[in-house]
């Protein structure tokens, strides 16, 4: 009895520290000389928030991987996934299973043996405002690594150099900058000189070759000069649920009072047949202190929207608030939140950054969604090239999808035509999309005429299917 007893307990103890879930923070803090994380060796389980969605640790293509972040940033808050297996997008919160290693004194989790997506659209972690001779020595660089960072009023002191690194000093020690989130061929850096001050660099940190550098995401992660003219506008994508309103930000980077900034004016772009256009949200929360004028067009997609503020538009924060949308969601999907153009006065703002409205399913059902890009209709014309584009989806899990799609295409006989979709669903949102151009299973036109779409879903560890049907039409030049 008591052998019985003590196995239950090691069972219990077992079972508990294999669920538990982690913070970088967690992973990364450790007190040693070396710098190693406290965990190598050990599989673990950690959560965060995707800062970098691609990050390349070499020049080959394959070497992949992506960084995670704690949601509040700082120190000892990032920690790079090496694995190509797995392609979250920047906002996703994800809960990864691996061991960690110290890849030459680098922490990271490698290999992977689990990955779920908790939710998508969640705000970016700040990056923390560090100097550039914290990077000097490990003795105050090791906090940094993996975690999202930025410096400001740096000189560059050397050209970038054949692998793309280049140094900046901010007046307390030079620091590197790499180019590791960017493609492995044919990118360079914008022009610079040895001298020459930029407002601003943000990226995540890593450690190569005894080296610790600054890795900027994308274009947007550079400032040159800090003015109005580079400026930041970008939409917050979104979770929401389908015929509930929801609120989506419009961030701004930060405007300066010495800019005297006092309006703004900009054009959005929304598919009116997924979405529908609400209203402005202003006022407490926001940068927006009176109501903005609204236009919207005569089909709903276009919202045209002008301000005029009685005192200067400022904002001290990396990212603020200036207005929200208040939009209703009628399909489940993706939807592009299109930042078509931006004027902070009469500068008109180049880095815009689209947003997402991202629906999931939340009940038990089969969804098809069927339209001809061009008119919205399931009525399309294979002889002009046309095509239809037929998305499908099942209930979404924050534990995971573990579902499998057949689209079959029958004629109005019964017969079947094609089975264009054969596959397990592995989007996080559990909606996914392919093109039919009205060919069968031999690649042949199909005759004009009705034909039916069915989807069949089958649920893969309780073998429990959902089927629904629509119906297509293929029609030919009318003579």
């Amino acid at each position: 009895m008591k052998k019985i007893l003590l196995c239950a307990l090691v069972l219990t103890t077992a079972l508990g520290l294999f669920a538990q879930v982690y913070t970088c923070h967690d992973i990364q803090y450790t007190t040693s000389t070396s710098g190693d994380s406290p965990y190598v060796g050990r599989t673990v389980t950690v959560r965060g928030i995707v800062v970098v969605e691609l990050f390349y640790t070499g020049t080959n293509t394959s070497n992949i991987g992506f960084f995670i972040s704690d949601p509040e940033g700082g120190p000892w808050s990032g920690l790079l996934i090496y694995t190509n297996q797995f392609h979250p997008q920047r906002g996703d919160e994800v809960e990864v299973t691996g061991t960690i290693t110290e890849y030459y004194n680098f922490t990271e989790m490698s290999p992977t043996t689990g990955y779920r997506v908790i939710s998508q659209g969640n705000p970016i972690p700040p990056p923390t405002l560090i100097n550039t001779g914290d990077l000097s020595s490990s003795t105050t660089a090791e906090q940094w690594e993996g975690v999202f960072v930025k410096v400001e009023n740096v000189t560059i002191v050397s050209l970038p150099t054949s692998y793309n690194e280049f140094y900046v000093n901010d007046g307390t020690g030079q620091c590197q900058i790499d180019d590791q989130c960017f493609p492995r061929t044919g990118f360079s850096w914008p022009q610079m000189t040895v001298g020459e001050r930029w407002a601003r660099i943000q990226g995540v940190v890593d450690y190569s070759f005894s080296n610790y550098a600054i890795n900027p995401r994308d274009m947007n992660d550079i400032v040159k000069e800090d003015n109005v003219s580079n400026a930041m506008i970008k939409v917050q994508t979104t979770t929401a649920d389908i015929n509930t309103e929801i609120d989506i930000p419009i961030l701004t980077s930060r405007i300066k009072p010495e800019w005297f900034v006092s309006s703004y004016t900009t054009n959005i772009k929304i598919d009116a047949s997924k979405v529908k256009f609400n209203s402005v949200k202003y006022g407490t929360g926001t940068m927006t202190a009176q109501e903005p004028t609204v236009e919207l067009s005569e089909d709903g997609s276009l919202i045209h929207i002008s301000y005029q503020s009685m005192e200067p538009i400022t904002s001290i924060a990396d990212e603020d608030v200036l207005f929200k949308l208040c939009l209703k969601p009628v399909d489940y999907g993706e939807s592009v939140i299109d930042l078509v153009s931006f004027f902070y006065d009469n500068t008109q703002i180049q880095a815009l950054t689209d947003g997402k409205i991202l629906v999931p399913i939340r009940k038990s059902i089969a969804w098809l969604n069927i339209k001809n890009p061009s008119s919205n209709k399931n009525i399309f014309n294979p002889e002009l090239n046309e095509k239809l584009t037929i998305e499908y989806g099942c209930k979404s899990s924050s534990s995971g999808i573990n579902v499998k799609a057949i689209v079959r295409i029958y004629d109005a006989q019964g017969r079947l035509v094609a089975t264009p979709i054969n596959k397990n669903i592995s989007s996080p949102l559990g909606i996914e999309s392919f093109q039919w151009d009205g060919r069968d299973y031999m690649m042949r036109r199909v005759p004009i005429g009705l034909y039916y779409c069915h989807l069949e879903i089958i649920e893969r560890s309780t073998g429990h299917k959902e089927e629904t049907v629509q119906p297509i039409v293929v029609k030919s030049i009318m003579k």
